[in-house]
């Protein structure tokens, strides 16, 4: 039910038919495209390949309501004011230890950033970046896209809630690692 509740606030917020009537024309003139990124990977603490899984789910679906529908610009980076690095985990194990890598080498000043001491992932109270390359995954995003973009946002949404059930919260691999072995 949380991812669920995920996808549906994404569709909430970007579907035209969301907005009131008297506005929906000049929406329309207006928006081009919407960009997202770190999306349930900031302070709520959450889960950023999840959080990727649910607002491409909310888009698409909501998308339609736009008509000749309406792209998803994802924006994918380390250096985040809300848990840094957490979005690297998005990619594949490779890309994903070199954007962690990146987030070490290029800390945030200490006041660009807040992250209470039960946030961090590390001991290191001066570096809030995420520094587990471990918890890299070897399937990434572009793995993800590759499998389903040609299907439906039905297919797709099936195959989270699927694994989600049969993992049971099991966090030992990541969800896209686990979407693969389904």
């Amino acid at each position: 039910a949380a991812f669920a509740n995920q996808v549906r606030a994404w569709y909430r917020s970007v579907a035209l038919t969301s907005y009131d009537h008297e506005i929906r024309p000049l929406l329309r003139a207006v928006v081009r495209s919407i960009g997202t990124g770190p999306w349930l990977a900031g302070l709520w603490w959450g889960d950023s390949q999840l959080g990727m899984l649910a607002s491409w789910l909310g888009h698409a679906i909501a998308a339609q309501s736009w008509g000749g529908g309406l792209p998803l610009d994802y924006y994918v980076y380390s250096a985040f004011t809300e848990n840094p690095g957490n979005q690297c985990f998005v990619h594949s194990a490779a890309a994903c230890q070199a954007c962690l890598a990146s987030c070490a080498a290029k800390r945030l000043p200490a006041g660009s950033y807040w992250l209470p001491g039960n946030a961090r992932m590390t001991a290191d109270a001066s570096n809030p970046c995420v520094v587990s390359e471990a918890d890299c995954g070897a399937r990434g995003f572009e793995q993800i896209v590759a499998t389903y973009s040609m299907g439906s946002a039905t297919e797709l949404w099936k195959n989270v809630e699927d694994t989600l059930a049969r993992t049971q919260g099991n966090t030992a691999a990541t969800v896209f690692d686990l979407m693969g072995s389904a």
